[in-house]
């Protein structure tokens, strides 16, 4: 069995995966921002008092809302339960300046976790593999060039999730307009698998990059459950990604409203979808009389609060 918590890491991303076999897995994707370092800490050790370690933690790549919040756990004494982690961007002096989107000094926080004699791998590109127990573990992008393109260049980004539009699903203006961020194009594409099982974890990476991927990697690959790319922006999902992806199940970690075009591209590419959303946003003056008529009531979009909550595959 696999259990997924998204943890409650406000803007960010922070995902526990834990596959239950034999010997126990534990693999954490992304630490959320510097606000959630709390959040972080606490999540470190439930997994040390189940006598467990996180054999694997990986930043899908380095923006703010997605490294910062482990960095106190790494400065405080005592033990700390990390065996591996994955990580790009480090070796490169680009990283060094400020940025208002990037970690300041993400060689610093490389040297911060190797201070604790845990392992890092970086650069992690496409066609990594890795085996821990029964758990099968693959990088599927970036390209060794989105991350050569990183190294020498960063654009600040300052679109999440969320939208003004307050009118129904079926009304919402539907313009794909890419991701151009060099930063999201070098996320890392893992796909975990455990028991005949797929996950596929996105962080903010381009459709077209997921695409691309899935398309070198995973011909007719069937997913459990995919995270959507950069907390559901509809930059970053496009129909021919919806349509690419092999699975109605999806996840979405964000404390803001996700834009509805990324709603009306799902509902009209898919049958039915349910999404799986960490914070509670879509319960109060989302969905329109007309949206809880045509596709929450009739069951083609189911939305499950799993914020605090353990889903089972």
């Amino acid at each position: 069995m696999i259990e997924i918590e998204v943890q409650k890491a406000y803007q960010g991303d922070c995902i526990w995966i834990r596959c239950l076999g034999k010997e126990n897995v534990n693999i954490v994707i992304d630490a959320g921002p510097s606000t959630f370092a709390k959040g972080f800490k606490e999540l470190a050790n439930r997994i040390k008092i189940s006598g467990e370690r996180i054999n694997l933690l990986i930043f899908s790549h380095i923006d703010d809302d997605h490294i910062k919040g482990c960095i106190r756990y790494f400065q405080d004494k005592g033990e700390k339960i990390v065996d591996r982690v994955w990580i790009n961007g480090y070796g490169t002096t680009v990283y060094s300046k400020m940025q208002e989107h990037s970690v300041n000094n993400v060689s610093s926080v490389v040297d911060l976790i190797e201070s604790n004699g845990i392992s890092v791998d970086a650069p992690v590109y496409e066609g990594k593999e890795y085996k821990l127990k029964d758990v099968f573990i693959k990088a599927i992008g970036p390209t060794e060039k989105d991350i050569v393109v990183v190294a020498d260049k960063i654009d600040k980004i300052t679109e999440h999730s969320g939208s003004s539009f307050v009118g129904s699903i079926d009304e919402v203006v539907d313009e794909y307009k890419p991701d151009v961020s060099p930063t999201n194009k070098a996320s890392i594409l893992i796909i975990i698998e455990f028991e005949n099982k797929k996950l596929l974890f996105t962080g903010d990476s381009t459709a077209e990059n997921i695409v691309k991927a899935l398309d070198k990697f995973c011909v007719s690959d069937k997913f459990e459950v995919v995270k959507l790319p950069h907390h559901g922006s509809p930059r970053n999902i496009s129909r021919e990604l919806i349509n690419r992806l092999n699975t109605n199940k999806f996840m979405i970690s964000t404390n803001k409203k996700v834009d509805k075009v990324t709603l009306r591209r799902l509902v009209e590419e898919k049958e039915h979808v349910e999404l799986l959303i960490n914070y509670s946003w879509w319960k109060q003056e989302y969905f329109t009389t007309e949206d809880k008529e045509k596709y929450i009531d009739t069951g083609r979009i189911i939305m499950k609060d799993i914020g605090d909550k353990k889903e089972s595959l």
